[in-house]
């Protein structure tokens, strides 16, 4: 449960502003307790970030503030849902680039576009897209295995220099660690996440693809992160991996560690647990864990 001053300082609402949307639009409808002061749980924090997002973005609070958590994560702004020319025209040069075993090329217009972007917008408007387009191309047997994995790496050496570069070493901020579990070969997602991460100056333990729960559990109980996360692509996941995924759980059950489970692999754990079990939780978008990293990051300075 939050306090009004704990929720005007995640979502940068004013008190005033705040409660004129619970008055108007009745957007949220906070608890109170006996001597009538106002609380707010979870939900209520995610709707209200979500919200002020979409206003900065453009959209009247009228329109917005009874739809769903659900609803407003996946109501974007029409700016960011074209792709212009120029986009195309990037992606088309490093597809081409790639497709010839041109890889210094396809990092040259990489990084090109990384000066262009912050970057969030960088991992969500470029990395995202052109990592689902290597992937078609691979399914329909138009690039080969040597040149996914080329493009990959290439991804790769070019994320963790710029989180290198985003991250400030200080003991006050709260860490996160990077893994996807035994039979998970995927990386790039967690990948991205660490990206973002860092431009929130989480401290980013990167232990990268399939390694097992044990591994993961015992570097989390020497470096103490905050917040565990893992990417699950296989959909469904191995039996391997949603064992690894059970251990996982267990260890943060009745802990202060959280555990945040990404990817489509995620999407189906969650869809099959129904309530999810305390301290975890699935993260469905690179705006949701911004999001959501931003208010724990936040939270552990009001703390």
């Amino acid at each position: 449960m939050y306090s009004i001053k704990a929720v005007t300082a995640l979502t940068g609402l004013t008190p005033e502003t705040l409660r004129a949307w619970e008055r108007r639009y009745e957007c949220v409808t906070p608890q109170r307790t006996e001597n009538g002061r106002r609380f707010y749980t979870q939900e209520d924090l995610e709707k209200l970030t979500l919200l002020v997002n979409l206003t900065r973005n453009g959209h009247a609070i009228g329109k917005i503030a009874n739809l769903s958590c659900e609803q407003l994560r996946h109501f974007r702004n029409p700016t960011h849902q074209r792709t212009d020319n120029t986009q195309r025209d990037l992606f088309s040069q490093i597809l081409d680039s790639l497709q010839n075993y041109r890889i210094e090329r396809c990092e040259q217009l990489l990084k090109r576009a990384m000066l262009a972007h912050e970057p969030v917008e960088y991992a969500r408007d470029v990395l995202l897209p052109v990592l689902h387009q290597v992937g078609l191309l691979w399914h329909q047997k138009k690039l080969n295995v040597a040149q996914e994995h080329l493009f990959s790496g290439c991804v790769k050496r070019i994320v963790l220099t710029m989180v290198n570069n985003l991250y400030h070493t200080s003991k006050r901020q709260p860490a996160m660690l990077f893994a996807t579990p035994s039979g998970e070969p995927h990386e790039l997602g967690i990948l991205l996440g660490s990206l973002v991460a860092s431009t929130l100056q989480y401290h980013c333990y990167y232990l990268g693809a399939d390694l097992p729960a044990a591994d993961i559990i015992d570097a989390c109980e020497h470096l103490a992160p905050r917040i565990i996360v893992i990417g699950l692509v296989k959909n469904p996941p191995d039996a391997e991996t949603a064992a690894d995924v059970e251990r996982l759980v267990r260890f943060v059950a009745g802990g202060q560690t959280q555990l945040w489970i990404a990817g489509a692999g995620g999407k189906y754990w969650a869809s099959v647990q129904g309530k999810l079990p305390a301290n975890c939780l699935y993260v469905d978008d690179i705006d949701e864990f911004y999001s959501r990293a931003r208010q724990q990051n936040l939270l552990s300075h009001l703390q």
